[in-house]
Formats: structure tokens, C-alpha cells, sequence
């Protein structure tokens, strides 16, 4: 049950019971029935919950102002309600990209690992958001050598999860724009590998101290940093609750009207 009551500044409080962890992201939509307007509101149990009472479950947060009237509210769980730097999926939430949740390791894997086979043509690289596993999965077939930025990120086991693999070029620039731009994600002011080639002797970097974009020799090992990504599909969002809500914007316990419906208010 959804439970809708305000204040005398007509601040709505909400709060309802639905078993959680502390990552995970809800989307309440409240709908004004008469006027068909909605509001959107994001909720999670550490950064937008005004409190969390973990033994029962139970959200409590703050809307804005919202007029009198009878809504249709739906809490779905969503995972597009994260933002960079959230602790998501055994790393930190970078972006999203035609429904996958890309993940960006918390630390870095290496901080003088080669691209590996200079003077070596690995051809078929690219550089687009979606590429990076493909491209890492060609580099490990190709690249016998050990030790190599995207044969680490291939056998790297963090968090429970084993589907690393070195980011391409513009995944690689959206770790830099989404976390190191804003001081998330513990980045080196280095540059780092991307899995994508450039010639036989050179690979794309990016400087995580401002986002440049660059070419180094693949057998360099000077202040060359690895860091891994992985993606899922985040899927539908899941519906947890729907029904019907009055907002009363009193300090006095509001008493429904004789209908089917039943409102609830402290």
C-alpha cells in the first residue's frame, strides 16, 4: 500500500514496504488522474530515501509540491535510475547504452601492462560503445603474449564476476566523461588502453587527466594503465506495486469518500 500524506508546505511524504537491497533503484510514477499529468521520482535506499528502515523494508522520502487530487501510482524497479558512480553489477555504473548497464572496475587492474605484439596487425578492432568485448576477445586469440592490458581483463574474476574485457575507444571516453571528469572512479592522471588499434605498432589511449584522445606504441609500459569493463542487459523493469492514492494537502487526517476505493493516511 501506498501511503500519501502532506504537510502544511503541501510536501508529500511516501513510503511503502517492498523487500530491497541497498542498490537497488525504484521508479514511482504518479499520475493525476483528472489532468493525466505525471511525475517521475528515482528512489534508492542509500542516496534519494530520506530514511530506510532495513528490518522492515520500508522507503520514506520527500516529493515536491503536488496538487490535491486522486493519483494512479506504479513503483517499478529500474536500473536506468542509476547514476555514474553507483555500486552496480561488481564495479561502478558508467553509463547506458540500447539497454546494457556498462561497468567500470572500482580500481585499476594494471599500471604498466603492454598492449602486447608490437609490430603485429590485429585487424578488426573498432572503436564504438558495444565493441569492446569483441575486440578484447580478438586481441586474447591473436596475442599469445602473458601479461598483455586486454589478456588481464580477460581472465580477471572481480566481485564474483569473470565477463571483463578491455574497453574500446569510446567506452574507454565514456569512463573519462561519466566517473574521471567528475573525480569518480579512482583514476590515475595517465593514460590509459583502449582495445582498439590503431596500426600494427599503436593503440588508442585516453588521458584520464583530460580526456584526450592519443596513440602509444603497444609495447609501451611506461605509466600505461589497464582498467576493465563489463555490461549486462538490464532487462524490463520489474512492476512492484500499483493503485490508487489521494493527496490531501491539510495537516488533518484526510477521510476518504464512500467509494470502492480505500486511502490510507497516518
Amino acid at each position: 500500500m501506498l501511503y500519501l500524506k502532506a504537510s502544511q508546505s503541501n510536501t508529500i511524504n511516501v513510503t511503502w514496504t517492498e523487500r530491497a537491497t541497498n542498490a537497488t533503484i525504484y521508479k514511482l510514477i504518479l499520475t493525476n488522474i483528472a489532468k493525466n499529468t505525471s511525475t517521475v521520482v528515482y528512489i534508492d535506499a542509500i542516496s534519494n530515501a530520506s530514511s530506510y528502515e532495513e528490518r522492515y523494508d520500508r522507503f520514506t522520502f520527500t516529493l515536491g509540491a503536488l496538487e490535491k487530487g486522486q493519483y494512479k501510482y506504479e513503483v517499478l524497479q529500474d536500473a536506468n535510475g542509476y547514476a555514474a558512480g553507483d555500486a552496480l553489477g561488481g564495479g561502478l555504473f558508467v553509463f547506458e547504452d540500447s539497454g546494457y548497464a556498462y561497468i567500470s572496475a572500482a580500481a585499476d587492474q594494471a599500471t604498466d601492462a603492454p598492449w602486447g605484439c608490437q609490430g603485429t596487425d590485429i585487424s578488426g578492432t573498432l572503436n564504438a560503445v558495444g565493441t569492446g568485448i569483441a575486440n578484447t576477445a580478438l586481441i586474447v586469440a591473436t596475442c599469445l603474449t602473458s601479461g598483455i592490458s586486454a589478456r588481464i581483463c580477460d581472465q580477471l574474476t572481480l566481485n564474483g564476476y569473470s565477463d571483463w574485457f578491455l574497453p574500446s575507444l569510446d567506452e574507454l571516453a565514456q569512463m573519462y566523461t561519466k566517473l574521471a571528469a567528475d573525480g569518480l572512479g579512482n583514476f590515475a592522471n595517465h593514460t590509459y588502453w583502449s582495445s582498439t588499434q590503431q596500426s600494427a605498432t599503436q593503440a588508442y589511449t585516453i588521458d584520464m587527466n583530460n580526456g584526450n584522445q592519443g596513440t602509444h606504441a603497444k609495447d609501451n609500459t611506461s605509466n600505461r594503465y589497464t582498467r576493465a569493463m563489463r555490461r549486462f542487459l538490464m532487462g524490463t523493469p520489474r512492476v512492484v506495486e500499483t493503485g490508487l492514492a489521494y493527496i490531501e494537502p491539510a495537516t488533518e487526517t484526510y477521510v476518504a469518500p464512500t467509494n470502492n476505493n480505500t486511502y490510507v493516511s497516518f
